[in-house]
């Protein structure tokens, strides 16, 4: 099984954190969009194929951004403050 922990970003580094939403590509917005931040973690019978399905049943998100980082591997979710959309166009 996978375990999604979130993570404080103040414990990333700044090249994990440059990259981050830019703007809805529903409806435009372009102000701030919040990321959050998860370290995956699982048991050695757990399948990493199923990263998807978890994030689904575990916090409620479609879409998401995967990386490594120095504390493993870590996913991060947003959505869009006005339309509350998940399709946000990412960069640094």
């Amino acid at each position: 099984m996978l375990y999604l922990e979130k993570i404080d970003s103040k414990k990333l580094d700044n090249g994990i954190l440059e990259y981050g939403p830019v703007e809805c590509m529903n409806c435009q917005y372009d102000g701030p969009i919040q990321s959050n931040y998860y370290l995956i973690k699982y048991d050695k019978d757990s399948d990493f194929r199923f990263l998807d399905k978890e994030v689904k049943k575990q916090l409620g998100f479609y879409q998401f951004t995967q990386m490594c980082s120095d504390l493993g591997d870590i996913i991060s979710v947003c959505r869009c403050p006005k339309c509350n959309s998940e399709d946000i166009f990412q960069d640094i």
